[in-house]
């Protein structure tokens, strides 16, 4: 059973037979969440997630607009070691939008279950235009 909840997590566990009940509550919580960005096109983005918890080290992973991200998909996305995701050459057009959106990181702890930070907006900024008079 995976439990997922919103910011953090702070449950009680139950003891199994000679576990330490001195260890009944599990914290999993963000240290550092993604913020709302603008970017331009062509340009390098960076989401930065971090997670901490008592009982392990927190496995992320990303969402955007709802939908788990995989670095398989698209070169241009990778997850840096520290959690951050990074978007190279960020793509943008009229019709064509696949940076911008609503990205979300996932801290999984295994066996506990897992949270979801606050969503961060990714606004992909088009270059100005100059009239010319």
């Amino acid at each position: 059973m995976l439990l997922i909840f919103s910011k953090s997590l702070s449950f009680s566990l139950r003891p199994s037979s000679g576990s330490d009940p001195r260890r009944a509550f599990v914290e999993l919580r963000f240290v550092l969440e993604p913020q709302d960005m603008v970017t331009v096109r062509g340009g390098v983005l960076q989401l930065d997630c971090e997670a901490r918890s008592d009982q392990g080290v927190p496995v992320i992973a990303w969402k955007k607009d709802g939908v788990l991200l995989s670095a398989v998909v698209d070169e241009r996305r990778q997850q840096l070691s520290n959690g951050s995701l990074l978007v190279q050459n960020v793509l943008h057009s009229r019709h064509h939008r696949p940076d911008e959106g609503s990205y979300q990181c996932l801290a999984t702890l295994e066996g506990v279950g897992a949270i979801v930070s606050r969503t961060a907006k990714v606004t992909v900024a088009g270059k100005s235009r100059r009239s010319l008079s």
